[in-house]
């Protein structure tokens, strides 16, 4: 458990680590509001404070604009959305697998970041914006062949069937 003084000091601190944000958020509730406007506090830990967090902390983020919902809802179990997933899955068995992996996303981030932008752009650091704040993308992103090898990597270690189907077709 962080110590008291410790969560005081890092939530003032603006080069904080993220990842004892993220400790000081889940094991300190009332940290929480702290945590959100504290620079060093990343996109899926304010999705996840606004979810989880105390009203304080909610309330804070909504100033921001940032809830929950405009974070593409609530956070989802993975197994869940896996077997969510898998059972369109039998329904689509009629279409052609390589159509079916590659159907365009929609769009759901309040980025702006479209899915033209994650297939075509050359720009590397746009490229791990969108796959930060636009997970909806990644797909995408892992079908531009503009992507620099250690996202690719990352892209890989997810999961995701859609990402892996687009992964296994740059080859």
């Amino acid at each position: 458990m962080v110590d008291y003084d410790a969560a005081v000091a890092a939530v003032q601190d603006p080069n904080a680590d993220p990842i004892l944000l993220a400790k000081i958020a889940y094991e300190n509730p009332e940290f929480g509001a702290d945590v959100a406007v504290n620079p060093r506090c990343y996109p899926g830990l304010k999705r996840w404070i606004a979810e989880f967090g105390d009203d304080r902390a909610r309330e804070t983020l909504a100033q921001y604009g940032f809830t929950a919902e405009a974070f593409g809802g609530p956070v989802q179990d993975q197994k869940a959305t896996a077997q969510a997933a898998q059972q369109p899955a039998a329904e689509q068995a009629q279409q052609p697998a390589a159509q079916a992996a590659f159907e365009e996303p929609v769009a759901t981030n309040p980025y702006g970041f479209t899915a033209e932008q994650a297939l075509t752009t050359t720009d590397q650091m746009q490229i791990a914006q969108i796959a930060q704040y636009a997970p909806e993308l990644r797909a995408c992103i892992a079908r531009n062949p503009n992507t620099y090898p250690a996202l690719i990597e990352w892209l890989g270690q997810l999961g995701d069937p859609a990402i892996n189907a687009a992964l296994a077709s740059r080859q």
